[in-house]
């Protein structure tokens, strides 16, 4: 088979006009040069050099016909090979490459500042950001359409992680509904309460609905949305009763709300950045990882 080796000895033979100077040129000895470009016209089944001639004591040499139009193509080859190493030490070096994100809804917020970071460390990295419910965020990241994607715990085995941040589940009410002298909330109290939860396409809502199961009742939901203001405008005029990340309550304006440790259970709120288990991290995806660790 053909190697890089022989083609750079036969166009570096032809560049620099004879094999003494290519060896110098390659740091190879002559005749390792010469053997190299044996093997090559060998195993092509023709010559590439006439016979060298002699000019004022320089030895020269000359391309056949064939030889010409190889060099031309070895040329090309070569350059190519160098474009692709180039590409690998770019890459390598986080000159080129991408990153494609998952974001659920829940949660974006506090990557925020890890994605204008990351963006202004490494600008020539391609990044992608795409938002959507956990489940078809898990699907994406197990048919290699996503690197990364938020996740919620806990975490299935198919994945590998990264922890983000973890929040108690608060309840938060019109004051007047919860009273004054309520310091905390069991889940079960709110069997009957009308629920106004955050849209059921992040994990947050099921984990509220199964705990809500296991206690042998229903939740009596009356709206989800991801729209934060209607949530907490609808929660204000006493429509209902909300469950937030404790994250979500030091965030957004509670102004005539009341904010409860939810007990009996304790439930959290664990965000994680996921990838697919055994999948080798590429250095976009580990310069993220490291990032997040940094900024949240």
């Amino acid at each position: 088979m053909i190697t890089l080796k022989q083609l750079r000895c036969f166009v570096t033979v032809v560049k620099t006009g004879g094999f003494l100077q290519a060896s110098i040129q390659l740091n190879l000895t002559q005749p390792t040069v010469t053997k190299s470009i044996s093997n090559l016209e060998e195993y092509l089944g023709v010559a590439l050099f006439d016979k060298p001639l002699t000019h004022r004591k320089k030895r020269l040499v000359n391309l056949t016909e064939i030889g010409e139009h190889l060099y031309i193509q070895a040329v090309d080859i070569l350059q190519k090979a160098d474009n692709l190493e180039q590409t690998v030490v770019d890459y390598q070096q986080l000159i080129g490459g991408k990153l494609r994100l998952g974001i659920s809804p829940l949660g974006s917020e506090i990557l925020s500042k890890a994605i204008f970071n990351f963006y202004q460390m490494h600008p020539s990295i391609e990044t992608s950001l795409i938002e959507d419910g956990a489940e078809s965020l898990k699907q994406a990241l197990l048919e290699g359409q996503l690197d990364v994607a938020t996740l919620m715990k806990p975490i299935d085995d198919d994945f590998d992680y990264s922890s983000i941040c973890c929040y108690p589940v608060v309840v938060v009410a019109n004051k007047n509904r919860m009273g004054k002298q309520k310091t905390k909330v069991t889940l079960k109290s709110l069997s009957n309460a009308p629920l106004i939860l955050f849209a059921s396409n992040s994990s947050f809502t099921p984990m509220i609905i199964e705990n809500c199961q296991s206690l042998g009742f229903e939740p009596n939901i009356i709206c989800q949305t991801n729209q934060w203001h209607l949530l907490l405008d609808m929660v204000k005029q006493d429509m209902g009763v909300t469950l937030l990340p404790q994250y979500y309550t030091q965030k957004l304006d509670l102004t005539g709300l009341v904010c409860l440790p939810l007990t009996q259970p304790q439930l959290k709120w664990e965000l994680v950045m996921a990838w697919r288990r055994h999948r080798l991290l590429t250095p976009s995806m580990r310069a993220w990882l490291d990032n997040i660790r940094k900024n949240i």
